[in-house]
């Protein structure tokens, strides 16, 4: 986490500098400050009464950004979780070189696909994060390092190098901020627009994630949207693989989402097919490092998300969701019931 306070004392010396300028140039300074707040209530999820109800997931962030001069971009975003836990979603400073061309560097979050980019609680419809999110990669997944993005015709091109994810006990727990192996990692999305309605991309990533640097982890992704002036339709998909020593397969995370959302005046109706595949002989519980292997993961599950939303005024957005999903060995399906309060400013 140390490391994570660079970019942050990098901005603090920026502006800083700043301040120190004549006043026409502090006049170029541009902030915006933007937050947001949500939690949830949750009915028949796995550990509780089938009939309790469970207020949970209480998180929160403000979003600092704008520009330091002409040119000069960058954005803080410090957030509050579960328990009450501190963090940085984002911590950049960029440079627009042109027209929808810039690069940055800082903490900042992964251009894998495009939910992983917008999944704060009031910029989506959906409580619970769909498959392959936290399955396959990290949710909210964040690099430190350096990214650029440029827009070109009906191309947008987003490529990113940093420390990469770590080798864990799943590949959802793989996120870090200091770098276990001194290999620098690699990926972006490449999306088209084929109307100013449909979008498409293609995602890669590419590291190596034990600490002897020795063994790749390998990400392909692909996405899809539509969205009319009341019908938005999005889909993305993902797999995984890392190698495993010997004599262990590769392990495997595969997973896709396919989402429907219907704007009737305040309302927002959505539903969902989600679909996951994990399979890894050398990770999972018990996990240790390449000395003491897990006990493997082996999981199979699909699962049908229902929701509504209502937008209480331009800025207090409330949900309810039925998930309803089954796990492959278990003979039942199981149910859950989530509403989420999402506030921002």
């Amino acid at each position: 986490m140390k490391k994570i306070a660079a970019p942050v004392i990098i901005l603090i010396l920026a502006v800083s500098a700043q301040a120190q300028t004549p006043a026409q140039t502090q006049a170029q300074v541009k902030l915006n400050v933007k937050g947001y707040f949500s939690f949830e209530a949750v009915r028949g999820d796995a550990g509780l009464p089938e009939m309790s109800w469970n207020l949970t997931n209480l998180w929160g962030g403000l979003i600092f950004s704008g520009e330091l001069s002409e040119g000069l971009t960058f954005a803080l975003e410090p957030t509050f979780g579960p328990g009450g836990g501190l963090g940085l979603t984002e911590a950049w400073a960029g440079l627009r070189l042109a027209e929808g061309v810039g690069i940055k560097a800082g903490l900042f979050l992964v251009p894998f696909g495009k939910y992983n980019l917008s999944r704060r609680p009031h910029e989506t419809t959906l409580v619970r994060d769909p498959y392959p999110i936290g399955s396959a990669f990290p949710a909210g997944w964040r690099e430190l390092g350096i990214a650029g993005q440029a827009s070109f015709g009906v191309f947008n091109l987003a490529a990113f190098a940093g420390n990469g994810l770590a080798e864990a006990g799943d590949f959802a727990s793989g996120q870090q901020f200091a770098d276990n192996n001194g290999n620098k990692s690699w990926g972006g999305r490449l999306g088209l627009a084929l109307s100013s309605q449909m979008e498409i991309g293609a995602s890669h990533y590419r590291g190596k994630a034990d600490r002897d640097n020795t063994r790749w982890l390998t990400m392909w992704g692909a996405d899809a949207s539509w969205l009319s002036q009341s019908i938005r339709a999005v889909g993305e998909y993902t797999r995984a693989e890392i190698e495993n020593p010997s004599p262990y397969s590769k392990g495997r995370a595969e997973g896709w989402f396919a989402l429907l959302e219907i704007r009737w005046g305040r309302f927002i109706p959505a539903a969902s097919f989600q679909d996951r595949r994990v399979d890894d002989p050398f990770h999972g519980p018990n996990f240790a490092g390449p000395a003491v292997p897990g006990g493997g993961i082996d999981l199979e599950g699909r699962r049908w998300a229902f929701g509504l939303a209502y937008m209480l005024g331009a800025n207090v957005l409330l949900k309810i969701e039925y998930d309803r999903e089954r796990e492959e060995g278990r003979s039942a399906w199981t149910s859950a019931v989530r509403a989420q309060a999402a506030v921002h400013f």
